[in-house]
């Protein structure tokens, strides 16, 4: 019998369309690849590129002044002197008072999320903390102006300077804009930052060393001193080393209350700068020799930038190479219960006598100092969120009546009330609100995809050197001051582009050099933590690794890579420095994406700064609550997107 027609040609037939699909596929692996890549390879360029404008900005006054440019003290523009001494003095003087205050609270509050808060307390705590570290900067400032200024020059100020004689660091008359001013809003501004970061390094810590010292008699407090901050130890100042960059990096909080006068500071209630604040101040109103010490000073900036955050990653590397080593403790464990008989005779050993005897004594003592830990660090608790609680109860009493009128949301700030005028139109924020949507928007449409594609090469195929360095340039990149940003993309527009270089493209570009590193670090942490065992196991069954990565790996962790995504949205929502460089200011709304355009968080500052009548103030406390509103419902989508990745895991 004969084979049915067209037997003979199917077979060839359907290897050859399986040759070419496995081409097809083999290609399109290639390209996803080499498209990773150059994006990942657009990161370093970045970088590059934000070195060589500071570098060239600066040029002429490198040569002119040379290393006297550091140890300067003047800023004299009809002279054209100028020296960096007095904001890199203030820089390091607020940074660092900001350090000792914020890291024992700091640590506090981690303690009590990680280790001694009841396990239905720890998610509202964890809560408040990320909301803190959410809250924008102007917000801060803003509230210090109001709340933080008249409390330290009413009462703290003349009370210390009553107690110390006015002498030392705390010589002169209390003024309330000063060192101290900018140094506390420093503290409660990176609290929850370091917070936050010390807690995930101690939740790091295997739950079986905490175990092992709870089950030979230890108190929680011991155990997490025996077992826990020992192996956490470089997280946790890795913790406080971000901590103080960002702090180094702050620029509108510190403005609006350090004094802003360029000398050398002869106590903490002495007027100062920083170098982000006198960058800020001084930017747009300089030019030529003046215009060129301002990038030096933020060519300074970034160096000293680029050195806290590599100490910091060296810190994390060390303690994740004595993860993989083990614990000390747990190999010194072994014989903690044995040798209390003598050899032979089965008779106690007098020390083990001696310590059972002063077994009662010491057990008091130790549930003493149990409790007084557990006091210390539910006081941490209280004293990180009395700052957010006033910012929030502050913004509600002040712009709660603007946040519920409908017409607030709608129309343009009014005219600023003139002088003896007795009523004053509040007005609204829709210009604002419609240019930070537009801004985020044309930012996220370039920052989010190409976030992913450079997280995504980081975490699957990047080797191990490479891997490292392109992880070093993100961490560098995230850790670059936000006014560095807004200076470089400033002068790449004006450079390239002269009629753009403030519109809400500039804008737009700012945002999305800021959010592309958020996006791709918490896209490489979200894949890294998906099992190797997913993707052997689809490997295994045929399928090319690129759609292992698409389809696989990323479902298995959307839920983390929506987190990362709506942090880095929210993060840009919040700007400031950057978007009063590269934006500019407007009232109006827009109807040309190529002219200055208005934002939430700038409209804020400008109504310090600029419009500062009161029926200004009340629309800046209203687009302040505003904007808590909108970090607040972030926050609990991203804790809720975490929480279900936790329950997928689980089950």
């Amino acid at each position: 019998m004969d084979p049915p027609a067209g037997t003979e040609t199917s077979a060839p037939a359907s290897r050859g369309l399986t040759r070419r699909r496995a081409r097809l596929l083999r290609w399109a692996g290639a390209a996803f690849r080499s498209v990773t890549t150059v994006v990942a390879l657009g990161l370093v360029a970045l970088l590059a590129g934000l070195v060589v404008f500071l570098l060239r900005g600066a040029e002429p006054s490198i040569v002119r002044f040379g290393p006297g440019f550091l140890s300067g003290t003047a800023w004299d523009v009809p002279q054209g002197i100028f020296g960096a001494l007095p904001p890199l003095e203030g820089t390091l003087i607020t940074s660092g008072l900001a350090l000792l205050l914020a890291v024992p609270i700091a640590l506090g509050v981690a303690l009590f999320a990680s280790e001694m808060a009841p396990r239905w307390l720890r998610g509202p705590v964890g809560y408040v903390i990320d909301l803190g570290a959410a809250v924008p900067s102007v917000v801060y400032g803003f509230w210090a102006i109001v709340v933080l200024v008249p409390f330290l020059s009413g009462t703290i100020e003349p009370g210390v300077a009553r107690l110390t004689g006015g002498v030392g660091p705390f010589a002169g008359p209390p003024r309330g804009t000063d060192l101290l001013a900018a140094g506390l809003i420093l503290a409660i501004m990176i609290v929850p930052t370091i917070a936050a970061l010390a807690r995930e390094a101690l939740r790091s810590v295997p739950r079986d060393l905490r175990e092992a010292a709870l089950g030979v008699g230890a108190t929680r407090w011991e155990a997490t001193r025996l077992a826990v901050l020992g192996p956490a130890a470089p997280g946790l100042v890795g913790a406080v080393i971000l901590g103080f960059a960002r702090a180094i990096g702050e620029t509108i909080a510190v403005a609006l209350v350090i004094g802003n006068e360029y000398q050398l500071p002869s106590s903490l209630f002495s007027r100062g700068v920083t170098i982000p604040s006198w960058i800020v101040n001084a930017f747009s109103e300089s030019y030529g020799i003046t215009l060129s010490s301002l990038y030096e000073l933020a060519a300074l900036l970034l160096v000293v930038s680029v050195a806290i955050n590599l100490g910091a990653r060296l810190l994390i590397g060390r303690w994740e190479r004595r993860r993989g080593r083990g614990h000390r403790w747990r190999r010194g464990t072994s014989g903690l219960a044995t040798g209390t008989t003598a050899p032979g005779s089965g008779a106690p050993r007098p020390w083990f006598a001696a310590v059972i005897a002063a077994r009662a004594r010491r057990l008091r003592r130790r549930r003493v100092v149990q409790a007084l830990v557990l006091a210390l660090v539910v006081g941490a608790v209280a004293l990180a969120a009395w700052p957010l609680a006033s910012v929030i109860g502050t913004a509600v009493a002040n712009g709660g009546r603007a946040v519920v009128t409908p017409s607030f949301y709608t129309s343009e700030p009014p005219p600023p009330c003139g002088i003896g005028q007795a009523v004053c139109p509040v007005g609204g924020i829709g210009p604002e609100i419609q240019g930070t949507f537009i801004m985020v928007g044309l930012a996220a449409a370039v920052a989010l995809p190409a976030g992913l594609l450079a997280g995504i090469y980081l975490a699957e195929y990047a080797r191990r050197r490479v891997g490292t360095l392109m992880g070093l340039v993100v961490d560098v990149l995230l850790g670059v001051p936000t006014i560095l940003i807004g200076v470089f993309v400033f002068s790449a527009f004006l450079t390239y582009d002269r009629l753009d270089d403030q519109s809400a493209f500039a804008g737009a570009a700012a945002l999305a050099v800021l959010m592309l590193p958020i996006v791709a670090k918490s896209t490489e942490l979200a894949l890294r933590t998906v099992p190797e065992t997913v993707r052997e196991g689809a490997l295994a069954l045929g399928f090319p690794r690129h759609r292992v990565t698409l389809r696989v790996v990323l479902g298995s962790c959307r839920s983390a890579l929506v987190t990362g995504l709506l942090l880095a949205i929210m993060r840009a929502a919040g700007e400031t420095a950057a978007v009063l460089f590269t934006a500019g200011s407007s009232v109006y709304w827009a109807t040309n994406l190529r002219t200055p355009i208005g934002a939430i968080a700038p409209f804020i500052y400008d109504a310090l700064t600029v419009y500062t009548s009161s029926n200004y103030g009340v629309a800046a406390w209203g687009a302040a609550l505003v904007l808590l509103l909108m970090m607040a419902a972030v926050t609990l989508a991203a804790r809720l997107a975490v929480r279900r990745t936790d329950a997928q895991r689980g089950t």
